[in-house]
């Protein structure tokens, strides 16, 4: 496991910072858009860089932003993305049908809870825009919850990471793999029950 951490941090090495840094806002980005983030382990980046920048390899504060930024503005096209498609009939119907009301009545009073912890959630942190965006909620306030949200989930990751790396040293990287396979599992087993 150890070779699989110095290749790791060989790669980041291999690359220009500037390289380096766009790598992970593209990771955090793309963990933010709808649907797409769900099915890419981009919780872990964040775990994953502040284990390494124990290592030195980067500065934990400039990868807190980078990281969040990049995962704000994957939130924010899902946003529009969700405003864009309530002229789809069934997404219209999804929302704004009465036998539904009571439920996105809870959702839009507590819109900030949703945000900011659907954000910390593993596989379904990029929804929350989706659903914010078609329930036409304010640009403004959307804008705010969710730069407080990736923000929390970048600093949680990279000090969660620099922490873990304490723990288990050049075994991180199972761990992050771990984290991986167990909310993957977790995300099936709970689509399998609901099918049931």
């Amino acid at each position: 496991m150890e070779s699989l951490n110095n290749s790791i941090i060989e790669i980041f090495l291999s690359v220009s910072p500037i390289w380096r840094n766009i790598m992970i806002f593209l990771l955090a980005f793309g963990e933010g858009l709808p649907i797409i983030g769900s099915f890419l382990p981009g919780g872990t980046i964040a775990i994953l860089i502040g284990g390494l920048s124990k290592e030195g390899v980067i500065n934990p504060w400039l990868a807190i932003h980078i990281i969040a930024i990049g995962s704000t503005i994957g939130d924010f096209v899902g946003f529009f993305f969700g405003k864009k498609m309530l002229h789809i009939k069934w997404v219209h119907d999804m929302v704004y049908h009465e036998k539904h009301a009571k439920k996105w009545d809870l959702f839009d009073r507590h819109a900030a809870l949703v945000i900011i912890l659907g954000k910390l959630l593993p596989v379904i942190r990029s929804t929350p825009s989706l659903f914010a965006g078609a329930r036409k909620m304010n640009t403004l306030k959307y804008l705010s919850y969710t730069i407080i949200a990736s923000y929390l989930w970048a600093i949680g990751g990279i000090w969660g990471g620099n922490y873990l790396s304490s723990l288990f040293g050049d075994n991180l990287i199972l761990v992050v793999v771990a984290i991986v396979i167990i909310s993957i599992s977790v995300s099936l087993l709970s689509s399998v029950k609901k099918k049931k």
